[in-house]
């Protein structure tokens, strides 16, 4: 192992993360997160839920389209992106036909691959994410939507997902009925409001987990009922056990 691939390092924002590091095979998961997966040498071969494959050095998935990744003969980079927020709208304006899976060659996967620097901060690569995407600045985390109700219950969710009690509670708390406020969110956001909360609370236990908590800790404090709760979430997710990252903490570089 060459010292570029010694390290795993992982980029967090409120919208998106980052993932640079030993690429890993995957079973048919599906997630809330559009995706691009990038390949630093060779290419990526990912299998979709219809059947089709993508194989590239680039490849685009939106969010909750199911898939699976074979291993890949290099290190990937994997970019995160939440579609309700503004940044990713932006983002998502240079393509057509869109949203949809399919392989790319995208201008700026060498610059991707800088990233492996150890020395390279959080905010060095938000700046290398909006050139590669053609922003002045990618720090835009809002979400895209103009409907200030729902905008009122994502803040809540984001901030506090473990506190989400029922549709009910979190509809009042926004001065709709139940059935109008399901119907406007998963219209605005993609999907239904537990499924949203379960991604954010996901996230939320890893970030736990990956700062130094056990896993049965994190999934506690993230709102899971235990650990192998967690861990279903995250392999349904994900497409693998959160064991991945973990047995490898000691290699592991946070940049929040």
């Amino acid at each position: 192992m060459n010292s570029i691939d010694a390290k795993i390092h992982i980029y967090a924002w409120p919208e998106r993360f980052l993932y640079l590091g030993p690429s890993t095979k995957t079973s048919p998961h599906r997630n809330h997160a559009a995706t691009w997966l990038i390949a630093r040498e060779g290419t990526l071969r990912v299998t979709l839920g219809s059947g089709e494959v993508l194989e590239n050095q680039v490849i685009y998935l939106p969010s909750e389209v199911e898939y699976a990744t074979d291993l890949a003969s290099s290190s990937i980079a994997a970019l995160y992106w939440e579609p309700e927020s503004r940044s990713f709208q932006r983002a998502l304006e240079q393509f057509e036909n869109v949203p949809r899976a399919f392989a790319c060659n995208r201008a700026g996967r060498g610059e991707l691959i800088t990233l492996y620097e150890f020395d390279t901060t959080r905010e060095e690569a938000d700046e290398l994410l909006a050139r590669i995407f053609g922003f002045a600045q990618l720090q835009d985390s809002q979400p895209a939507y103009v409907d200030a109700r729902i905008n009122s219950a994502l803040a809540f969710l984001r901030d506090s997902p473990h506190a989400y009690e029922s549709i009910e509670a979190l509809s009042a708390r926004v001065h709709l009925s139940p059935s109008r406020f399901a119907h406007l969110f998963k219209k605005v956001v993609g999907v239904p409001v537990r499924r949203y909360v379960l991604w954010l609370k996901m996230r939320r236990a890893l970030d736990l987990a990956i700062a130094g908590d056990s896993l049965t800790t994190a999934a506690l404090s993230a709102g899971f009922a235990d650990s192998a709760h967690l861990s279903r979430s995250v392999r349904a997710m994900m497409g693998i056990a959160p064991e991945f990252l973990f047995r490898q903490r000691e290699r592991l570089i946070i940049h929040h």
